[in-house]
């Protein structure tokens, strides 16, 4: 460390002590010449916002904050200074997005309950906004908390049909599903999600969506469809080799052949990914209908009941069963 830069540090520091003392002009004097030498150092912008903040100069305040922030992302005190003072300011849409970047470093520092405040906060001040409750998703699903984790859910898919993204809003509920087959409101939100797949130019618009069976079950059909995309895709980011990749390969080989009506050819590279190891009731679902398209009407039957063990395919299976 050369003598130049200790100076500098030095001022850091003794600014730092005059604020501790209320002494704001110091504080100024001290972080002004600090900042000079040290124009990357986060304590300094920080050292500085506490003043600004003191001298009643909100703008200058918050500049400073942000710089810190960016400068240390990893520091959540400067995002959640950001955060209080835009809500001084009245900033609520962007102090919102400030507590959710607060809350993200805290949950990273292993400080979950923090992290859960923020996102609480975030969610409060924008309920729109998308993000918080996906994180408190994972905070409730870190607590072990099933009823937590099912109330996100259900926030989270009335958010994602209101935007539109109806097969997201779908598989949300599905997820909720999966833990709480028997929950009324679940089966709500699901009904209108799978609506909003099946009729697309009525969702998002506040009105009850009716769709016929057959519109129904082709939504599920497709919702089966892009779960294996997802899980495709999902698979294609990792480094796969030996049964993973070949599994892979046959359900991409399954899915293309369906897409282009090839339904001897789909079901083939189906029953492949079937025996190397997926398992998934979506797979079993879209085989099912393959099965029952080409008339092969028992293994329909056992493929649909493995779906089944999904609720949400055992719903799709039953109206099958009740359109015969």
């Amino acid at each position: 460390m050369t003598d130049t830069t200790h100076r500098y540090e030095l001022a850091m520091e003794i600014g730092e002590e005059a604020v501790r003392q209320g002494k704001w002009q110091q504080a100024m004097t001290c972080f002004q010449t600090a900042l000079s030498g040290l124009p990357r150092e986060p304590r300094v912008y920080n050292g500085m916002g506490d003043t600004y903040m003191a001298l009643a100069d909100n703008t200058r305040a918050l500049a400073c904050y942000k710089e810190a922030a960016r400068l240390s992302p990893d520091i959540p005190d400067y995002a959640d200074k950001v955060a209080n003072l835009q809500i001084l300011t009245e900033m609520p849409e962007d102090a919102a997005r400030s507590y959710l970047i607060a809350g993200d470093t805290y949950w990273k520092r292993g400080r979950p309950e923090e992290a859960r405040e923020r996102w609480e906060r975030a969610a409060s001040l924008l309920p729109q906004l998308i993000g918080p409750h996906e994180r408190l998703v994972m905070y409730h699903q870190w607590r072990d908390d099933t009823g937590g984790i099912v109330r996100h859910y259900l926030v989270l898919a009335d958010l994602l049909s209101r935007e539109g993204r109806c097969l997201m809003a779908l598989h949300t509920c599905y997820l909720a599903l999966s833990l709480e087959p028997e929950n009324r409101l679940v089966w709500a939100a699901t009904d209108k999600a799978w609506s909003c797949v099946a009729a697309r130019d009525g969702a998002g618009k506040g009105q009850e969506i009716h769709v016929e069976t057959g519109g129904l079950v082709n939504a599920a059909a497709e919702f089966a469809q892009w779960q294996l995309s997802a899980e495709f895709h999902q698979r294609s980011l990792q480094n796969k080799d030996g049964v993973d990749a070949v599994r892979d390969d046959f359900l991409r080989q399954a899915m293309i052949h369906e897409g282009h009506g090839r339904a001897g050819l789909a079901i083939q590279f189906y029953e492949k990914a079937i025996a190397v190891g997926l398992n998934s009731p979506a797979i079993f679902f879209a085989v099912g209908l393959l099965y029952r398209l080409v008339g092969r009407h028992s293994d329909a039957q056992s493929a649909l009941t493995l779906a089944g063990r999904h609720p949400f395919y055992r719903r799709v299976v039953e109206l099958l069963d009740e359109n015969d």
